[in-house]
């Protein structure tokens, strides 16, 4: 019986592969990413503790802790976009993790150093 070839097959897993390189790139860019986010953070919960405590109303703070959060959080949305295609689904889950991780790395970059630093003097 003569075998039919019914289009492209991804390449099967042997072994588990390797996935520590791209484990220690997420956790490299995670490390990165840390600093920032914490001062972010923090400097999230002084202007929302101060602001609310000098009689400013949520929506005057409000719109500058969106801001804080929101270069973060586009960051994470476009590699999470990608996760709609079933290619990208089948590749490497730790490749996965480190794409993730980038995009947190950028989105929290832009944020930091667009007008989070700026800010500060």
């Amino acid at each position: 019986m003569a075998q039919t070839f019914s289009g492209w097959q991804p390449p099967v897993r042997q072994g588990g592969g390797r996935s520590w390189p791209w484990l220690l790139v997420g956790i490299a860019q995670l490390l990165a990413a840390g600093p920032m986010l914490g001062l972010m953070a923090g400097g999230g919960l002084v202007v929302g503790v101060m602001g609310l405590a000098s009689g400013a109303g949520v929506g005057d703070v409000l719109p500058v802790l969106l801001g804080l959060v929101a270069g973060p959080l586009a960051g994470l949305a476009v590699p999470a976009l990608a996760l709609f295609s079933p290619s990208v689904r089948r590749v490497n889950r730790a490749a996965l993790f480190a794409l993730h991780c980038l995009g947190l790395l950028v989105g929290t970059a832009v944020a930091y150093f667009g007008w989070v630093r700026p800010a500060m003097g």
